[in-house]
């Protein structure tokens, strides 16, 4: 079931966080490495209103927040007010290959879709191809790379709102791995 989120979902958030940041190091990917900064987005998503948590039997299994265009990346020129953009997109390791990433992803773009919006954009770590790979094959087109300093994201994707849904190829080959 997903729902918004609240200030108590706070520590099944940061939990979520801190698992990922640990199964990214050991896989050689130096991201979210800002633990203090990260607790306090999370936090400032969860009061704003803007970050959504999927329960399972009584435990947060995943969190994404869905908010407006962090102006470091997406400029005027993008036209950001024609997207919703997805952060902290987290899904706990033993939920990871079961395709839930795929329905949150069509879940995320039909919020998009249901607030006006075009798009669903999203920044991703720069030098983390893999996930860059993971967005394109699910819809989503690379638009560009941009290099803000002090920040490791800059590689920036959108997909369409409405009409594009991950093929069910796709879900099945997810499941299966």
């Amino acid at each position: 079931m997903i729902r918004k989120g609240t200030l108590d979902d706070a520590d099944a958030v940061v939990a979520l966080r801190v698992e990922a940041e640990t199964w990214l190091h050991a896989a050689g990917i130096q991201q979210w490495v800002d633990r203090a900064r990260g607790i306090r987005n999370i936090r400032d998503g969860l009061a704003a209103g803007n970050t959504y948590v999927v329960e399972e039997r009584g435990a947060i299994v995943a969190s994404l927040t869905l908010a407006g265009a962090d102006p470091d990346f997406w400029t005027a020129d993008d036209d950001p007010d024609t997207a919703l953009y997805l952060y902290k997109f987290m899904i706990g390791a033993a939920h990871r290959g079961t395709g839930l990433g795929d329905q949150l992803l069509d879940w995320a773009c039909e919020q998009a879709r249901a607030r006006g919006k075009r798009w669903l954009r999203l920044d991703c770590w720069r030098e983390n191809t893999a996930l860059q790979r993971y967005y394109l094959r699910r819809g989503f087109s690379h638009v560009r790379t941009v290099v803000v300093p002090g920040r490791g994201s800059g590689a920036l994707f959108q997909r369409p709102a409405a009409g594009i849904t991950v093929p069910e190829v796709v879900h099945s080959a997810v499941c299966r791995s």
